[in-house]
């Protein structure tokens, strides 16, 4: 089945090559200007960059050896950066922000890998550490010293004043509704690795790193223990100010995996906890229906985001037998639903392997983080 699944990357390169490149020099009434040209997700994101995509569509880049252009994505975002103090959710005016686990550090690290440019290194790292200091400080803080999502001091619709912002985590599903009185496991999973991957990257410009961010990290993995429940073997979204975990089993629950967190034994645990999302094209998002408490993404529903996190992290901790069973069930259902509608989708039915949901949830053709996530699965599976 390899070989059916190269078929599709001279499609996806065409696409990011031509048909999704834009170039946006200058604000119009809907977009904010961007320095340099940028792959959009798919013919219906209105021709906007996406933070979040961004990430997902350098891992098709970088495979593609389309270096400049990645670099140029991480580049656009920095401009962002640097306008707003934050990076919003595109450059799309009208577009509210869904705010994401920050993810600038991994795209700088993956830059730094593919070129060894230290320059450049040296030029971006600051930017990339700045957004981690905002995101390590008030209004992100809590008392349990853990960090939370907050509508503070956000950019609004980039330059708008809009009361439309919306916190969600790295699966695109609100998981909680006091967004403020909760410590997300993914959010912390990524902040705690986000503190090494800046470290290690000063090393390599400096010669030597900040140990602040060593401290933070340590302090985070410490901590992680109150959203751990030892009877159900898993992690789980810490509602602080009720003093009690929120028992919601996603996928969000396994970050700890791919941000290399755990010991290995604990690893363990957590593989066999996987079982319970598995179905025929991969895994959901949960592990049961939750009805309402899930008004958006749910069982048996899976977005590619949640899918690569959790097959990278069982990849970096060596369960290549069992990242192997679910990638290709899932890379199998993409191939298989590519043959017969020529896109591919924002989400997928695991269940029936449709892009079909019963409850009438929208979907939509995105081949953003999808096409990328397709890509990166078959690099970490060594399906050549």
């Amino acid at each position: 089945m390899s070989e059916n699944y190269q078929s599709l990357l001279p499609e996806i390169e065409k696409k990011f090559k031509h048909d999704y490149w834009q170039e946006n020099n200058s604000d119009t009434n809907e977009l904010l200007g961007l320095p340099y040209p940028y792959i959009v997700s798919g013919k219906s994101y209105r021709h906007a960059l996406f933070y979040w995509d961004t990430f997902f569509i350098n891992q098709a880049l970088l495979h593609f050896k389309m270096i400049d252009e990645a670099r140029h994505n991480v580049e656009n975002l920095i401009y962002l950066f640097r306008k707003f103090n934050f990076i919003p959710t595109s450059n799309h005016k009208n577009i509210p922000n869904y705010i994401h686990p920050p993810l600038l550090p991994w795209m700088t690290r993956d830059i730094y890998r593919a070129t060894g440019d230290k320059e450049w290194l040296r030029r971006v790292l600051p930017d990339a550490i700045k957004e981690f200091n905002i995101w390590t400080t008030k209004p992100y803080t809590s008392p349990t010293g853990l960090y939370r999502y907050s509508t503070k001091n956000i950019p609004i619709n980039t330059e708008k004043n809009s009361k439309h912002v919306q916190q969600q985590s790295f699966i695109c599903s609100q998981r909680f509704n006091n967004i403020e009185g909760v410590n997300p496991v993914d959010l912390n999973a990524i902040l705690y690795r986000n503190a090494k991957l800046l470290f290690d990257l000063q090393i390599e410009i400096n010669g030597y790193g900040d140990e602040i961010l060593i401290q933070k990290s340590d302090h985070i993995k410490k901590i992680m223990d109150l959203c751990w429940e030892d009877k159900e073997k898993l992690y789980f979204d810490n509602d602080f100010e009720n003093k009690k975990l929120i028992k919601i089993k996603t996928l969000s629950g396994f970050m700890p995996l791919f941000v290399e967190m755990i010991e290995k034994s604990r690893a363990k645990i957590l593989l066999e906890q996987l079982k319970k999302f598995a179905g025929p094209g991969g895994l959901s998002f949960t592990d049961k229906d939750y009805s309402s408490k899930l008004p958006v993404l749910k069982y048996p529903l899976i977005t590619a985001p949640c899918i690569y996190f959790i097959i990278k992290g069982m990849c970096d901790y060596e369960f290549m037998e069992d990242a192997a069973d679910i990638g290709t069930n899932w890379l199998d259902m993409v191939f298989q639903i590519y043959q017969e509608t020529g896109e591919m989708w924002e989400w997928y039915n695991i269940i029936e392997k449709s892009v079909k949901s019963q409850n009438g949830i929208p979907n939509t053709p995105v081949w953003g983080w999808t096409a990328g996530t397709y890509i990166a699965l078959i690099d970490a599976l060594g399906l050549k």
